[in-house]
């Protein structure tokens, strides 16, 4: 997640928007208010936003930076102001930190992979700690190849750090992996919660449900060229990658775009502007796995992008199976009905997976893209049974860290 330019076009772009923008509202009903609970705080909002402000028109790739460079970041706050009470909310970062401590009664941080050897947060935690308010951040995850945790952090991340750590009851972070590296580091106050999007569907009411493979018919994948260099085997990882595109090939199947810039151009295309360039590199991408003219074809019926949720959400309920490298890709299938698998290529994958019970397969154990295999991955005992125990503790959490809950 490339925060720094998140925080620079939240800065520059939202100010003054906020009350133009779609608040993330509960999920089919799963949530409402809930009576007798404390009164609801006024809350700002840092890491991921839920929305972004654009024109008509506006340039994909602009649009992209607004996310923060990838639109999966807009789940992860979606999905957490959907589970929670407010009285008033802001992620309008262009305010003075002392006008949000006059304003508002706390920050809640939508976190991601924050733990990555080069992201530096030393501007949220001065921010932070300019403004002195208590925190409450769910979600905060490391990514590395491997599983020591003694990541190299730079100094401005392990600032945030302490800071968050002294301002918020207890830190949720995505899995027991990035409990180890905090731990590491003297920090203790932690709770594994997993990810905000896992808990989108709100109580436990409604099962998984799995039809028959036979029955699959649409389906959607999700896949990241980008972030090849950061899997536990970059060599293989690329490898799969391109197995994923050349499956969406065979079955002309969807593929969601999220941070890739070349699909984002073909998803979301600008009147007047060329996508050759764009058709070129994916076909250069894919030229040792099939066909060009089958990849060209392909590839201008069925990239796709979304910069609303909303959107996303509406058009993933006509899938039949998703699969693919992404996380929030999947976990938006799964948490709408539609069975999904992810395919885990590093730690802030594979931890939230194991952690959540999610169907997922490690790039170190598969030859090949196999879909009815990845298909059978599909535990709904296991997802049923994992989300019925997670999610009344994630409730307490939020409870925990002074957060008025919807339920």
């Amino acid at each position: 997640m490339a925060h720094e330019a998140l925080l620079h076009e939240a800065r520059r772009q939202l100010n003054g928007e906020r009350s133009r923008l779609a608040m993330p509202a509960p999920s089919d009903g799963a949530f409402s208010e809930a009576p007798g609970e404390q009164k609801a705080p006024n809350i700002f909002v840092l890491g991921a936003t839920p929305a972004i402000a654009f024109e008509p028109g506006a340039d994909p790739l602009a649009k992209l930076a607004k996310t923060g460079g990838n639109t999966g970041n807009q789940i992860i706050a979606h999905a957490l102001l959907g589970q929670i009470a407010y009285q008033d909310v802001s992620w309008d970062h262009s305010i003075n930190p002392h006008q949000v401590a006059e304003r508002f009664d706390m920050f809640v941080i939508a976190a991601a992979n924050f733990l990555f050897h080069a992201f530096d947060f030393g501007g949220m935690a001065h921010y932070i700690e300019e403004a002195d308010l208590p925190v409450a951040i769910v979600g905060l995850g490391a990514q590395a190849r491997n599983y020591d945790p003694d990541i190299p952090l730079l100094p401005g991340t392990e600032r945030f750090l302490d800071v968050v750590a002294e301002r918020a009851v207890s830190i949720g972070v995505r899995g027991p992996f990035t409990q180890q590296v905090l731990d590491r580091r003297g920090i203790r106050n932690v709770t594994v919660t997993g990810c905000p999007s896992y808990y989108m569907r709100g109580a436990p009411v409604t099962a998984f449900a799995k039809p028959d493979f036979d029955t699959v018919r649409s389906i959607s994948v999700n896949a990241s060229r980008d972030v090849i260099g950061h899997a536990f085997d970059p060599i293989r990882m690329g490898e799969i990658v391109r197995q994923i595109y050349r499956e969406a090939v065979v079955w002309n199947a969807d593929f969601i775009a999220q941070s890739e810039t070349a699909e984002i151009s073909l998803g979301d295309q600008v009147p007047g502007r060329s996508v050759a360039p764009a058709l070129d590199e994916i076909c250069a991408f894919l030229r040792d796995v099939a066909d060009e003219s089958d990849v060209r074809s392909w590839a201008s019926n069925h990239v796709r992008v979304f910069f609303e949720v909303s959107d996303w959400i509406e058009a993933v309920r006509g899938y039949d199976f998703v699969f693919g490298n992404r996380f929030h890709g999947n976990m938006i299938a799964l948490q709408h009905g539609v069975p999904a698998c992810v395919i885990c290529h590093d730690t802030r994958t594979e931890e939230m997976c194991q952690f959540l019970g999610l169907p997922c397969a490690n790039i170190m154990d598969i030859d090949a893209i196999d879909v009815r295999s990845l298909y059978d991955k599909v535990d709904t005992a296991v997802l049923n049974a994992r989300y019925s125990a997670l999610y009344p503790k994630y409730v307490e959490f939020l409870k925990t860290n002074g957060l008025s809950v919807r339920i």
